[in-house]
This record gives C-alpha cells, sequence and structure tokens, in this order.
C-alpha cells in the first residue's frame, strides 16, 4: 500500500461527523467490500462485462466516500474498461484491487 492509499483528512472528517457511528460504517465497508469483491471475482469468470462494470463501479464510489484513493482509482480502470467491453485485463485489475483492498482493511481495522 502506498502513502496515498487512504485520504486520512477525509476519513478523520468522516470520524468526527459520524462519531460512534464511524465504527459501524467501516465495519459495513470492509463486508459490503468483501461480497463486492467475491461477485466480481464471479463476473470476470464468466467475462460478464455488464456485471463487472456494475460492480467495480459500486467498489469505486463506496472507497472515494472513505477516502480510499487508489482503490477507487483501480476500480475506476476496471469500471471504463468493462464499459468499453474491454475485460482482457480484468485478472490483472481484480488482482491489483484485492491487494488494494486487503492492504486498506488492515488499516481500517486498526481504526475500529
Amino acid at each position: 500500500m502506498t502513502d496515498n492509499s487512504i485520504d486520512l483528512t477525509t476519513l478523520n472528517e468522516l470520524k468526527e461527523i459520524m462519531g460512534d457511528d464511524f465504527s459501524e460504517l467501516v465495519t459495513v465497508f470492509i463486508s459490503d467490500t468483501q461480497t463486492q469483491l467475491d461477485d466480481l471475482f464471479a463476473a470476470i469468470e464468466t467475462s460478464d462485462a455488464p456485471a463487472i462494470k456494475r460492480i467495480s463501479h459500486t467498489i469505486k464510489g463506496s472507497s472515494a466516500n472513505l477516502g480510499i484513493e487508489n482503490l477507487s482509482a483501480i476500480s475506476k480502470e476496471l469500471e471504463l474498461k468493462a464499459a468499453d467491453n474491454n475485460i482482457d485485463s480484468s485478472d490483472e485489475l481484480l488482482n491489483s484491487i484485492v491487494n488494494e483492498y486487503n492492504d486498506v482493511k488492515i488499516e481500517l481495522e486498526k481504526l475500529l
């Protein structure tokens, strides 16, 4: 994970605004993203470009909302490729997404 994987300013602002609910937000993000990754893996296995696009879009948005910039950016790249029905490099991008998610998950769990 690189230094700019998580925008700490955004995350701290959310923590301040949400108070006790922040932990629930992080827990839901971790759980939902894992489910999305499982669904994304299945969509890539079946070469389902519309599903890849939809799931990548979801991961992109939820990551961006928490200031998780690299995960959002990689997901956006996969979303755009799927929108063009160019899913040849989907496995490689999925691996990048999973690796980034795993790194971010460790950091987020430290905040709980």
